[in-house]
């Protein structure tokens, strides 16, 4: 008996893929028909060419980011979001971000590895508790995180400990289950 056909795959703008008898990793902008529009996933010479649908095959270890991706890196205490662009390797699977600009500064551009990562939706970002907090001579915020073991979580941080976080015992991070357990660890350190 022959060999059952392979499942048909289903391709996004953003994917990462091989093309039959092309070099390299290749990034799809956009579909074209029967077939799509691809640019070389590398860090400059992007020129877009054409190639068909059934030339494009998977990659084992395609990135899990792809360009637009609203992303953070998977670190409890990260509270800014950056915007995914070009993704391409470089020994290992790397994206170019983009930070918004925000009052204090202009937006900019860092290269980070994609495996530091997580994809986040704006509305997790917006949504996220960013309070500060004032009393006497303590200045600090309250800080939700959105990734991690640790989303939902606050961490309580102060000027008087150079912007490290509060805890009641010794130096581990002390993170409150809710809003109002932070308050009162506020209020308990200042």
């Amino acid at each position: 008996a022959a060999p059952a056909p392979a499942p048909a795959v289903e391709f996004r703008t953003g994917d990462i893929v091989a093309v039959d008898g092309r070099p390299g990793d290749w990034e799809l902008t956009a579909p074209a028909g029967d077939a799509w529009e691809v640019e070389p996933a590398q860090a400059a010479n992007r020129e877009r060419t054409t190639v068909p649908a059934a030339a494009l095959r998977p990659l084992a270890d395609a990135p899990h980011v792809r360009r637009g991706d609203l992303v953070m890196q998977n670190y409890a205490e990260q509270w800014q979001a950056a915007v995914v662009g070009n993704v391409y390797r470089l020994g290992r699977w790397v994206a170019v971000k983009t930070h918004p600009a925000t009052e204090h500064a202009p937006a900019w551009n860092q290269l980070d590895d994609v495996e530091t990562l997580v994809v986040v939706t704006a509305e997790q970002v917006e949504s996220a508790v960013r309070l500060d907090v004032v009393a006497g001579d303590h200045r600090g915020r309250i800080v939700q995180a959105v990734v991690t073991r640790h989303a939902g979580k606050f961490r309580v941080t102060c000027s008087c400990k150079d912007g490290l976080e509060v805890c009641r015992i010794g130096r581990q991070v002390g993170w409150c289950s809710s809003l109002e357990a932070a308050r009162e660890l506020w209020e308990w350190h200042a």
